[in-house]
């Protein structure tokens, strides 16, 4: 019996604190698909503005698996859309049918001139650090090692070369702002030229706006108050409503600081979600924790509902391709081609935690 007790205590050590579940390496059916049981939301037409957000596009349908292809030496080139640089901010916990139902003003006046879909979705262990890190570093949970959700230094960055490696490795100028200090994790410290904290939205669009005028090629914003009043108070509740608000005024400002600074035409924005929620909670066992927004807009887009599937992997290599970097072989995300006008020239793994 003595035996069996010290076995059974080296099982608990080796699972690890923090990881992720079993329950997450086996999505049930209905979940990794949701047409077969949930519809995704449906936005009604925006009372303040004459644009309307139609039906969400079909659910992701899995396809077939593409072929790598080497990659080639790092360059700088200005793509033909002319991007000069790119703007990723992750709306933390942020479901697609929260941006209406919260009145975003700013958002849903962003979406009148983006390509956009709220069929977007995030990998299956849907929570924030594993989540950014597929975002940001272009593969699933499995290739980035990044499968717990606490700042564990002691268990290293995340694997793999991510955007900002690529942005380091071609001497371009990265930053990112961010609400969570465990999100450190997925980028080493000397692949981002600024890397800080704050603990509200005000104070991180605060720091982006004097980092504006002095240029960037990448810079990430990570807006952290929806997923907090969402754990404490409920997804889609009131609460959770006024932060996204809050997060959503941050935007105005940042946008604003582009317009005074002459950067907004030349500047690509990506708005998207680490994950969505549902009750206290982005557990994995409802559809609404999976379905994330995801919205690009500037020089090269033609404003559109997205019609092919979009991951958030794809977030990384879509950057990655306006600013004329190679994409790493290993990635399983993939440009978003459609939102520039460009037929797909890749299509989506089928296998892998990502599913």
């Amino acid at each position: 019996m003595k035996r069996n007790f010290i076995l059974v205590i080296a099982l608990i050590f080796l699972q690890g604190y923090n990881t992720v579940p079993d329950f997450w390496k086996s999505v049930p059916a209905s979940v990794v698909n949701p047409a077969r049981s949930i519809s995704a939301p449906i936005f009604a037409p925006v009372p303040t503005s004459t644009f309307v957000i139609p039906p969400p596009a079909p659910a992701f349908i899995i396809t077939s698996t593409s072929v790598p292809t080497n990659t080639p030496t790092p360059t700088v080139e200005l793509n033909p859309s002319g991007v000069e640089r790119v703007l990723i901010i992750s709306f933390d916990g942020m479901r697609p049918d929260a941006i209406k139902a919260a009145e975003m003003t700013n958002l849903l006046k962003l979406i009148e001139s983006s390509a956009y879909t709220f069929s977007a979705r995030t990998i299956t262990y849907p929570t924030t650090l594993p989540g950014h890190t597929s975002m940001l570093s272009g593969m699933c949970m499995d290739k980035h090692g990044m499968r717990w959700n606490a700042n564990n230094l002691y268990r290293g960055y995340a694997k793999g070369t991510g955007i900002f490696d690529l942005t380091h490795a071609a001497d371009m100028k990265s930053v990112m702002l961010v609400g969570k200090e465990k999100l450190r994790l997925i980028a080493e410290p000397d692949t981002t030229n600024d890397f800080e904290v704050f603990g509200t939205e005000a104070l991180i669009a605060k720091a982006a706006i004097e980092i504006i005028p002095t240029d960037f090629d990448l810079m990430f914003l990570h807006f952290p108050t929806s997923d907090f009043r969402g754990h404490k108070y409920g997804w889609m509740s009131n609460s959770q409503f006024t932060a996204l608000r809050e997060s959503d005024d941050a935007l105005r400002q940042v946008l604003a600081a582009l317009d005074e600074n002459g950067m907004r035409d030349s500047t690509l924005v990506i708005v998207t979600a680490d994950h969505g929620g549902h009750d206290r909670t982005h557990d994995g066992t409802r559809v609404e924790d999976y379905l994330i927004p995801w919205i690009i807009s500037g020089p090269g887009i033609i404003p559109q509902q997205l019609t092919d599937s979009v991951r958030t992997m794809d977030t990384a290599a879509t950057a990655a391709y306006a600013l004329g970097l190679p994409i790493p072989p290993e990635w399983d995300g993939i440009p978003v081609y459609e939102a520039f006008g460009t037929p797909a020239q890749d299509v989506h793994y089928s296998s892998g935690t990502c599913e």
